[in-house]
């Protein structure tokens, strides 16, 4: 369940085709995730990506275990909200799926689907600031000279896998070196203390300048085979692959 509700802040995170105008721009991005602990890899992360100039616009994802076969895909699409966009994750193991978009002031979630887990969808109100998953990073980018001054974000988070919404706060827990470069790590975690004791906080590593995601550190929305949530690290590389 703690998975679950923390699910994926950039993840982050079904393939579908889509029409490219003469301003947008694709770039195709490959991630390892590795297990925190042993350094193992577990999935990799394929991200196509087709933005205008100014907003983000279509992200597909494809997840492909160590062996090299497509076990989720994601759809996300911001081109009406950054921060709220709608998604849908499929689980092409179990037939699992959960997503959310947004209707008018409320948002529906949905999961379920495979044989344990039948289809669920719920209509919930959510007080802003409302964040749906890869929103966060926009998030970040529009509070990003806040929090590096040491204020404390916090935001409701959607959960769909809960077909709910959960409180989360952000600060700026030190600054660092990655890769040679000036860095900063931010500290993510639920906001409630009760909940804090099961459900592990996430750090996220910027880099200063670009003000990109460089490193994730925490759980994972990609589950295991026994339906848990793996404990990833997985480190960004902006250099789009042809």
């Amino acid at each position: 369940m703690a998975g679950r509700m923390i699910f994926i802040i950039f993840l982050a995170l079904v393939s579908a085709g889509f029409t490219v105008n003469n301003n947008s721009t694709v770039t195709t991005l490959v991630t390892r995730a590795f297990d925190r602990g042993t350094r193992v890899l577990l999935y990799t992360e394929e991200r196509k990506q087709t933005d205008q100039p100014d907003r983000p616009g279509i992200w597909n994802f494809t997840y492909k275990n160590a062996q090299g076969e497509t076990i989720v895909k994601r759809h996300v699409n911001f081109e009406r909200d950054p921060i709220k966009p709608d998604f849908r994750l499929d689980d092409l193991r179990t037939g699992y799926a959960e997503g959310a978009e947004v209707t008018g002031s409320m948002i529906r979630v949905f999961t379920g689907g495979s044989p344990d887990d039948p289809y669920q969808e719920k209509i919930l109100s959510v007080p802003e600031p409302a964040i749906i998953d890869a929103g966060f990073n926009f998030l970040v980018e529009k509070n990003w000279v806040k929090l590096m001054k040491g204020e404390l974000l916090t935001f409701n988070f959607v959960a769909p896998s809960q077909l709910d919404y959960f409180s989360f706060r952000v600060y700026k827990k030190r600054d660092i070196v990655h890769q040679n470069r000036p860095a900063v790590m931010l500290h993510m975690d639920i906001d409630n203390f009760f909940l804090r004791l099961f459900v592990e906080a996430i750090h996220l590593t910027y880099d200063t300048e670009s003000r990109k995601l460089v490193v994730y550190d925490g759980i994972s929305n990609i589950y295991n085979d026994d339906g848990k949530s793996h404990k990833v690290r997985m480190e960004f590389n902006y250099q789009a692959v042809e």
